[in-house]
């Protein structure tokens, strides 16, 4: 039985050999890497063991190009000595054109509508006050069924 077992255990080494020698290939497209290049041999518990052709590695992204005085870098920080020379009695808020309820605020679609309602709604033509309480009803159904805040 012993010499059985030692039999089969020969047969199945004598098998593994050429799977150890097999090409392997990470990218499974053999036409898209280069030729084979002789190195320095590799040990069989690397990852790499068996590959015969070297490994694709993408160059990195070309920098980009920036504009550095657009309107938005140019202008920035010009409000910021307000307060030094004029005696900290104007905010930078104040010098905002605008519609009132847009004056220095930040916020999505829904919560502008909603301040403008609040802050001119009463004086509102009736066919805009009913268009602007229509997109209301229609951005608190799309928020509340979407979105990252759920």
């Amino acid at each position: 039985m012993a010499a059985l077992v030692r039999a089969a255990g020969r047969a199945l080494l004598g098998r593994a050999a050429p799977l150890l020698r097999a090409e392997r290939s990470i990218s499974g497209g053999g036409a898209l890497c280069g030729p084979v290049r002789p190195g320095l041999p590799v040990p069989l518990s690397s990852p790499l063991a068996g590959l015969t052709r070297p490994i694709r590695i993408r160059e990195p992204p070309k920098r980009k190009q920036v504009d550095r005085w657009t309107e938005k870098r140019a202008l920035f920080g010009v409000y910021d000595n307000v307060g030094i020379l004029g005696g900290f009695q104007l905010h930078p808020k104040k010098l905002i054109v605008g519609p009132t309820w847009l004056r220095g605020w930040r916020g999505n679609e829904l919560q502008r509508c909603i301040r403008k309602k609040k802050m001119v709604g009463n004086r509102m033509f009736l066919e805009d006050y009913h268009n602007l309480t229509k997109r209301i009803r229609y951005l608190y159904k799309r928020f509340n069924r979407t979105g990252k805040h759920r």
